[in-house]
């Protein structure tokens, strides 16, 4: 239920915050402004980073702040936000940035998360292992950094290295490092609502760095220590692709005589865009590219050093060959584009049905799980009744008026609330099996609705590939018994279908509202059954 619940409220307090940041950051001058080397035309608000580490933090404060090293995150956390918010105001110097990212990782450094040996070489004293603790968080750190540089491109990459690092934690058995993990993926899920092409938000170098910081802390703790199950070279997988991208780009500039530290459009992702893919097949590329190495990382956990790090030179050489292939043949490099861009299924009639197929379809399921599942606790009961009582008060104080962003919170958080107590009706049976049945059909239903939208409020993104593939991998891990996997792509899908019932099913506001009630009554009304 922790696990459950750090995600969700993560994911819950980022969406909730991020409307009110954008509406301020202009007065507090945290804007990103159109350049030559960027790719979007209009000022952006970079807001999106402070309502993650807000998010994320939040979960880390209820259940887990006595742990040390938990303590040392926060605390490093804390500089890397206040650095890249300064970033983003100021534009810093490269130098006082890379001081503020030292001082975060002397922190956790001296709090327990450390480079404690490497491979081939072994155990190492605590002077070396500060110098190359700093050294890997730096770079991991500025790796996600300089790979924002698409819509939802550092987000939702980071989202698959941190699901393989929740996956391989749980196996382990660090509680400690699923729930951090879990909580970061929920404000990333969250930021992504909002940042998807075109996005409405960034996530800033506050945002970016704080990803970077998290997910290579996480990275320390999975796989070194005695108690540790992992290869040593297990984190070059997880987080290859932003780094290959930061040694390509630095390498280039060196030969051409430049700083290592200046801007240009060497990436991989300008590179796609170069080569005639465009915005969301770019983005799109990548999440394959790097889904591809967090599965390699999954089963080369217990692999020796030598063979992870020649699978991870060969995608290494397969990626730079077909990069360099689509620079030099951009013609025949558009071939590709141009079947990605074939697959779609015109027709708003489509969408229209996806709607009200999950419309009707989520509370029918959601009322049969909770009638056939055991009572609830006292605490879930007073929560549901004090939802109710809130969302049935804005039904008759905002009657026949569009949902606003406030209610559209109270709405998931009675869907997911409902989806806990029918979850536990229990996983045996033929209710398993129907369970899987109506959240598989769900899912296409909603990535169908998404393909066939033409309205600009909801289309299909690089978004969708990631709810997909969490929702089609995770439940197959052989290692997730308890089903925590199942629970939470079964919450994502749920959250899509709602999002598609709350944008296509216009003037049905109340009707909406009336559902929610309705199914937050079932947990007061299975207490006396």
């Amino acid at each position: 239920m922790i696990l459950f619940f750090s995600f969700l409220i993560a994911m819950l307090v980022t969406m909730i915050l991020i409307p009110p940041l954008m509406r301020v950051a202009a007065r507090l001058h945290i804007v990103d402004l159109p350049n030559d080397r960027k790719v979007h035309t209009a000022a952006i608000p970079r807001v999106g980073g402070v309502a993650m580490v807000v998010g994320a933090v939040l979960p880390l404060l209820l259940w887990l702040l006595p742990l040390p090293e938990v303590m040392g995150l926060l605390l490093g956390m804390g500089v890397i936000l206040a650095f890249g918010v300064w970033d983003d105001r100021a534009d810093l110097d490269y130098r006082l940035k890379f001081a503020g990212q030292c001082l975060a990782a002397v922190i956790v450094w001296w709090a327990g998360a450390r480079v404690e040996a490497l491979p081939w070489i072994g155990a190492l004293t605590p002077l070396w292992s500060l110098g190359f603790t700093v050294l890997a968080l730096l770079a991991i750190t500025n790796a996600v950094n300089l790979a924002d540089g698409l819509d939802g491109l550092a987000g939702g990459s980071t989202l698959l290295s941190l699901t393989a690092i929740a996956v391989l934690g749980y196996m382990a058995g660090q509680v400690a490092v699923v729930l951090i993990a879990l909580a970061v993926m929920g404000s990333i899920l969250g930021f992504l609502r909002f940042n998807t092409h075109p996005a409405q938000v960034f996530m800033g170098d506050a945002g970016s760095q704080f990803l970077g910081f998290a997910t290579g802390v996480l990275a320390i703790f999975l796989t070194q220590g005695e108690n540790s199950l992992y290869s040593l070279s297990l984190p070059i997988l997880l987080l290859g692709l932003p780094i290959l991208d930061t040694a390509l780009v630095m390498i280039q500039r060196l030969r051409e005589g430049r700083s290592p530290f200046s801007p240009d459009k060497n990436h991989i992702h300008h590179r796609l865009l170069a080569a005639g893919f465009d915005h969301y097949q770019a983005v799109f590329v990548i999440y394959i590219v790097q889904a591809l190495l967090v599965i390699a990382a999954y089963y080369l956990r217990n692999a020796s050093d030598t063979l992870i790090l020649l699978c991870y030179a060969v995608c290494c050489t397969v990626i730079i060959a077909a990069v360099t292939w689509a620079g030099a043949r951009p013609r025949r490099a558009r071939a590709m584009p141009a079947l990605l861009k074939a697959w779609g299924f015109p027709g708003e009639r489509v969408v229209r049905w996806g709607a009200l197929t999950a419309a009707f379809s989520i509370p029918l399921y959601l009322a049969a799980g909770n009638l056939r599942a055991d009572a609830p606790s006292a605490d879930l009961v007073w929560l549901a009744g004090g939802l109710m009582s809130l969302l049935a008060l804005w039904w008759w104080w905002w009657c026949g008026q569009p949902i606003n962003w406030l209610e559209r919170g109270g709405i998931y958080l009675a869907a997911a609330l409902t989806l806990y107590l029918a979850q536990r009706a229990g996983a045996a049976g033929l209710w398993m099996i129907l369970s899987d049945i109506y959240f598989a059909l769900l899912a296409v239903t909603v990535v169908i609705a998404f393909r066939c939208a033409r309205d600009q409020r909801f289309v299909a993104t690089p978004l969708d590939f990631l709810v997909v593939f969490l929702a089609v991998v995770l439940p197959q891990v052989p290692g997730l018994e308890i089903g925590y996997a199942q629970d939470l792509t079964r919450l994502m899908v749920l959250f899509y279908a709602l999002e598609l019932v709350l944008t296509q099913l216009q003037a049905r506001y109340d009707l909406v509202r009336a559902a929610a009630c309705v199914l937050l009554c079932l947990p007061l009304l299975r207490l006396f059954m």
